[in-house]
């Protein structure tokens, strides 16, 4: 399949409005100031990389250079130009995640690589560097340490554990989860493929091994397109927590509807369109934002204030 490296891309332009909203949300918690300069004060990034690439497999051009040529086309697929490093750990689930603000990292269950193909194994990675490219990866890390700082240091903290045990918690968990349907569409800009997509999201869902060759996206799709009348916003307060505490991901299902519905708006290909181009000075460079035609030297739009690419 001949895919196209979407140059400048914004991940504005991508963004998903539950993402959106469930960040303003956050950003408005009181006390998110303080959590988060309590997480850089006790160096929390530094022992999960530590611990990470302390245990794990680090894939590189020579160790592993067919899953590095992978990762490689989804970074460059999306646009992004800084690299996370790449591990794999041993886990049987179909699965990856990204840690570290500061320098990022990208951690491969060694059962995504054995159980998925190579266009859905570029999915899950753009997945994962999706979320790097959007900027998520210090509330990430906050939503993985928060639940344990209460516990082990919230007496010692001046009020930590008062912020635990407040909205915050569920703030930050409910926009985390919601950070997962941006990182899908990365994931889709990443592959290219609807179909990839779909049957990655298939087997992450609970298909057997034994029957992946049996497997229809058809009827997947259909169920995910019956689920399309699934309204989060109705959800109260107690929905809302019961959905967040039952996994670290949206259900499958959902996440594949509200992909559905994207591509349908026709956003997806119009990005593929505006962005595929085989040089940068053939792009026609518009503000993410109010979507003012630009020069393709500014940095800032000039009408609305937002950064844009430069050329």
């Amino acid at each position: 399949m001949d895919r196209k490296k979407l140059l400048l891309l914004n991940p504005v332009e991508y963004e998903h409005h539950f993402d959106q909203r469930a960040l303003k949300t956050l950003e408005g918690t009181p006390g998110l100031e303080k959590l988060v300069k309590k997480v850089h004060e006790y160096g929390i990034e530094r022992y999960y990389r530590l611990s990470y690439t302390g245990s794990n497999i680090k894939v590189t051009p020579e160790n592993f250079p067919d899953v590095y040529a992978i990762f490689e086309e989804a970074c460059s697929n999306i646009f992004l130009k800084d690299l996370p490093e790449l591990y794999i750990q041993w886990d049987y689930n179909i699965g990856a995640y990204a840690i570290g603000s500061q320098k990022p990292i990208i951690v491969l269950n060694s059962g995504a690589v054995d159980l998925l193909s190579k266009e859905e194994l570029l999915y899950l990675m753009g997945h994962e560097t999706g979320h790097v490219k959007s900027g998520h990866m210090l509330y990430h890390d906050m939503s993985l340490v928060l639940p344990y700082l209460g516990e082990i240091i919230g007496g010692l903290t001046l009020g930590l554990g008062s912020l635990v045990s407040s909205g915050m918690e569920i703030s930050l968990l409910y926009w985390r989860r919601m950070s997962e349907l941006t990182a899908d569409r990365a994931g889709l800009l990443a592959c290219q493929d609807k179909n990839a997509a779909f049957s990655a999201l298939m087997k992450m869902g609970g298909v057997p091994q034994t029957f992946f060759d049996k497997m229809n996206p058809n009827d997947f799709v259909k169920q995910a397109e019956d689920f399309k009348d699934f309204d989060i916003d109705s959800l109260d307060k107690v929905g809302k927590t019961i959905l967040i505490s039952m996994s670290t991901h949206p259900w499958t299902v959902f996440r594949t509807s509200e992909l559905i519905k994207w591509t349908n708006t026709g956003d997806y290909d119009a990005i593929i369109e505006k962005h595929g181009k085989e040089s940068l000075e053939e792009l026609e460079i518009t503000c993410p934002k109010c979507k003012r035609k630009l020069g393709g030297e500014e940095t800032f739009c000039g009408v609305c204030g937002s950064k844009v690419w430069k050329r």
